[in-house]
């Protein structure tokens, strides 16, 4: 009887173990993220003598309000490339992360290549000066929650001699 009592015994104890175990391991994963929220950005924009409007990005980033976090770069959304003259009373997502919870206070998105066709059906390519956008909007980040920004790319084409110079600007940002 005692070896009985003693495999019973080690085998309650080994149960008790794998229960702890996993349960410590499901609080860790359950709050990892736990201090976090997520950003999803969308852009548009409502161009008027444009067909289509092709814009390449490379890059966004948030600037966190906290300078030890600094730049979170955000993941680009299924094609790097938007026609944003497709974009009339609608808005396509850009990217999206999971970012710290607090305050953000600028927005960088990197544009790699623009090209537009006309109305008329004329294809451009465009020079892109600074390759940059910026604003510095702030905006706050809920631990648990989404935000949701929308930038209204203000398109700033403008033909000199033989080029086509893109010099895109974001406007309005509205949150939600």
């Amino acid at each position: 009887m005692p070896m009985k009592r003693m495999t019973i015994v080690a085998i309650v104890v080994l149960v008790v173990a794998i229960v702890l175990i996993g349960s410590s391991a499901a609080v860790l994963v359950l709050t990892k993220n736990h201090d976090k929220g997520t950003v999803t950005m969308y852009v548009k924009d409502l161009p008027a003598t444009w067909a289509h409007v092709n814009v390449t990005f490379s890059t966004v980033q948030i600037h966190s309000a906290n300078d030890s976090v600094g730049w979170k770069n955000l993941t680009l959304s299924g094609s790097h490339t938007i026609d944003l003259a497709a974009l009339v009373n609608v808005s396509a997502l850009l990217a999206e992360g999971s970012v710290p919870a607090g305050n953000y206070t600028q927005i960088r998105i990197v544009v790699t290549n623009a090209t537009g066709v006309m109305t008329g059906g004329t294809a451009v390519n465009f020079t892109v000066p600074s390759g940059v956008l910026k604003t510095t909007h702030p905006f706050t980040v809920t631990a648990g929650d989404t935000t949701k920004l929308t930038l209204d790319i203000n398109l700033n084409i403008v033909q000199a001699g033989d080029k086509w110079i893109f010099t895109p600007v974001i406007g309005a940002v509205v949150n939600g």
